[in-house]
């Protein structure tokens, strides 16, 4: 009723009270209506007996569920999968898909290149050249291709970002102060980031 004009609420309101679940009924009752098949379709509800399993509505749903192996639940997820993986990369280039994700490539790859440049020379002013523009590019680009490849969600930033520049400068100025190697205190800084967060 949305596309009708505003005069017309009363056409809406007689279109709304004969589709009424009351209104069918009525009509069915008078025969001017059949009953539709989807309601023929389904059967009588048995009455429950004291054998009839319950189920908890609050328990979380079998694939969901602790495995109690290691990494149960990945594999589990990645077997239900496996029938869509090839799909997933190939439907980008069928039934006229092909516009559309050149045009999302083409786009995703100049968002995610502008900061790594920015980002990039500021690192490389910040960390006296030890981290630069390619660098970060190639720590953008191969974190980008393998979380998108494995990740469970998409939704992470990927890149340099402000928070980040600032800890990489005073991560900078604490090795420069204790007289320790920045690129290998920033790889086990990394390790142990990482040993948490998977």
């Amino acid at each position: 009723c949305k596309w009708l004009h505003i005069s017309a609420p009363r056409l809406c309101k007689e279109a709304l009270i004969d589709a009424s679940p009351r209104a069918m009924a009525e009509q069915q009752a008078e025969g001017a209506v059949a009953p539709p098949a989807a309601a023929a379709a389904v059967p009588e509800a048995q009455p429950a007996t004291a054998e009839a399993p319950t189920t908890d509505k609050h328990l979380p749903a079998p694939e969901l569920a602790w495995t109690g192996k290691f990494a149960g639940g990945i594999r589990a997820d990645m077997k239900r999968r496996y029938p869509y993986y090839l799909t997933d990369f190939a439907d980008a280039f069928r039934n006229g898909n092909l516009q559309i994700s050149v045009a999302s490539v083409l786009f995703l790859f100049f968002a995610c290149i502008s900061p790594a440049l920015a980002f990039g020379s500021l690192f490389s002013e910040a960390t006296e050249g030890q981290i630069g523009v390619v660098e970060t590019i190639l720590a953008t680009a191969i974190c980008g291709v393998l979380y998108s490849l494995f990740s469970g969600q998409p939704l992470c930033i990927m890149g340099a970002t402000g928070p980040e520049y600032a800890y990489t400068v005073v991560f900078y100025s604490m090795c420069e102060a204790l007289e320790i190697e920045f690129l290998t205190a920033r790889v086990w800084q990394g390790l142990w980031a990482a040993l948490f967060t998977a």
